[in-house]
């Protein structure tokens, strides 16, 4: 009678292939666990990633030549070649346009409201999310900049006072914002909210400025903000219709998406200027800007709704199964799991629509607003300046590209806050 087998399983490896697969895994944590190879001094990364090669080289050399070339006359024009006293002739023209002088303070107050806000925010943030060195060097030069550009431009020993007081009011927001932290969190995230009826209150009320003459850069700030602010709720609705269940509710999200994203936004600012007066009673007199700011709110909320469609649909189905399992109702599930994860999904695509939509704000010329654009090519149409296009419009430029370049490293922040992309 044999003996008796061996009572548990067998691996079916040998002692060698027990030993092998040992010894290997100890070389892999030993090669985990090493340093890894010294970083290239700049020399070498030169030499390696510049000059590896004949080619390269040439590439090198060519490319070189043409950047210094391009730096050259920038440079020369913007230090020689350029005349920027049409700049501080209308900078008034840029910043407010045709805005009352004696009512400028109401432009003042409502930027000092966001300035302070925005440092709070600021400070709040940076508990929690510290900017690299190079991040703060780049908004540093930024607020330095324009701050510069401002002041030396102001015609008036106030407006240079009130520039200048820029700088401190961001500072003593971020110091409290700082030492208060998330203390401050929900009523900062209210004063967010309110901020704008407040900026409407300032500016429209108590015998204020009418929309008619809003104008220049304060006028973009505007538009944009109020196709921000009610283009994201209406948006998020129309996606939410758009994956409803009733019949009624579903195709009328789908055509309202499809009708304003398949025209132009130029289309729609016109029609609201020339044609919803037909079609309205004689008795409803609507200012042109109050349509307009309707029309680009609809085209808005028309591409928030399919970005918003996007995150819902990226959404794990076993996030709504769990869901339900737990007995949720539709709007809890949609408020508390879905709608959550789907949102930030979108951010980046989100927050690139909105600066698209900011910079749509000067296609309002086509109905005879004068925004920053068309008050930069106004100043460079008088005699004394005429011809002097390429200063007004390369500074106009610069303007919409620091608030597209804010925005954009505000969102990189709120991504790296939430996650996205990594959990």
């Amino acid at each position: 009678m044999s003996g008796a087998g061996p009572k548990g399983p067998r691996l079916g490896l040998g002692l060698s292939e027990d030993v092998d697969l040992l010894r290997f895994e100890q070389q892999a944590r030993e090669a985990e666990a090493a340093p890894g190879p010294a970083p290239a001094t700049p020399g070498e990364w030169i030499r390696q990633n510049l000059f590896s090669g004949p080619v390269n080289a040439l590439l090198t050399l060519a490319s070189g030549t043409f950047v210094l070339f391009v730096a050259y006359q920038i440079l020369s024009f913007v230090f020689v070649s350029a005349q920027w006293e049409v700049v501080q002739v209308g900078m008034r023209g840029y910043m407010i346009g045709g805005f009352p002088v004696d009512e400028a303070w109401r432009v003042w107050a409502s930027a000092y409201l966001v300035i302070v806000l925005a440092g709070l925010s600021y400070g709040v943030s940076a508990r929690r999310l510290r900017p690299s060195a190079g991040q703060a060097a780049v908004g540093a030069v930024i607020v330095a900049v324009a701050g510069a550009i401002v002041f030396f431009t102001a015609q008036t020993a106030l407006v240079r006072a009130l520039t200048a007081g820029v700088a401190p009011a961001v500072f003593a927001g971020a110091l409290v914002g700082r030492l208060l932290g998330r203390k401050i969190l929900k009523p900062l995230v209210v004063a967010w909210v309110l901020v704008f009826p407040a900026i409407m209150i300032v500016v429209r009320g108590f015998d204020g400025v009418p929309p008619s003459e809003w104008e220049g850069f304060f006028f973009n700030i505007i538009a944009a903000t109020v196709g921000i602010v009610a283009s994201f709720p209406l948006g998020l609705l129309l996606a939410l219709g758009r994956r409803s269940e009733l019949p009624a509710v579903r195709v009328a999200s789908v055509g309202f998406i499809e009708l304003f994203r398949g025209v132009p936004l130029v289309a729609w600012l016109i029609f609201s200027k020339f044609v919803v007066d037909l079609v309205l009673p004689p008795q409803m007199v609507i200012p042109d800007i109050v349509k307009a700011f309707v029309a680009m709110t609809f085209f808005s909320a028309a591409y928030v709704g399919e970005i918003v469609r996007g995150g819902l649909q990226g959404v794990p189905a076993g996030q709504y199964e769990a869901a339900r399992a737990l007995g949720l109702s539709t709007t809890r599930m949609m408020a508390l799991i879905v709608l959550p994860q789907a949102l930030r999904s979108t951010i980046p695509a989100m927050i690139s629509h909105f600066i698209s939509l900011f910079k749509d704000t000067s296609l309002f010329v086509a109905i005879e607003v004068t925004d920053l654009l068309a008050a930069a090519r106004r100043s460079a149409s008088s005699l004394q300046y005429f011809g002097r296009d390429m200063e007004t419009l390369l500074f106009a430029g610069l303007i919409f590209w620091a608030v597209a370049f804010s925005m954009s490293r505000w969102s990189q922040r709120l991504e790296v806050r939430l996650g996205v992309g990594r959990r």
